[in-house]
């Protein structure tokens, strides 16, 4: 599969101490999550307007969350949009946005990680799902404030990170 080829030469570039640019058969990697561990997430897309989510595991074989006409992600209004949780976030933002920081619960402000488009940020949104009926049970996310900046580095958008 062209992502599995994909995800082991990142895992390779990354082990060589380089991630810029790593593409495989139209796919493209963005940001990652716990980037130089064995395990977390790392965002791809394709030319084709695929987009995708690799999931590391330590000792085991990396998961994939693929979406082949792409999350159908809508950045125009708030500049973001989140394609996943738990652990962390992920998902895409627009052209303008240059920066996007997430405070946390304990009023921390953590910086997201953007690569292509795409970000990453580690911030607890508590235990993530280890179950089928964990992962289908209502869930009551903290709430986060997200600010997004564009040009200049100004402020465009200050609000709820997750919605309902």
């Amino acid at each position: 599969m062209e992502l599995t080829a994909l995800s082991e030469l990142y895992r390779s570039a990354e082990t060589a101490g380089s991630t810029e640019a790593v593409s495989h058969a139209g796919w493209h990697t963005g940001a990652r999550l716990w980037a130089g561990s064995a395990n977390g997430r790392l965002l791809a897309y394709n030319d084709s307007g695929a987009e995708a989510e690799c999931v590391f595991r330590e000792g085991e074989s990396t998961l994939f969350n693929i979406m082949s006409r792409g999350y159908g992600s809508d950045t125009a209004e708030r500049g973001f949009a989140v394609w996943s949780t738990r652990p962390g976030v992920l998902g895409a933002i627009d052209a303008g946005v240059s920066r996007l920081e997430v405070t946390d619960a304990d009023g921390a402000v953590v910086g997201a990680d953007i690569v292509a488009r795409t970000f990453a940020v580690d911030v607890d949104l508590g235990p993530a799902p280890q179950t089928v009926d964990e992962v289908f049970a209502p869930w009551d996310p903290p709430e986060l404030t997200v600010r997004v900046y564009g040009e200049g580095d100004s402020l465009r958008y200050e609000g709820p990170l997750l919605t309902s």
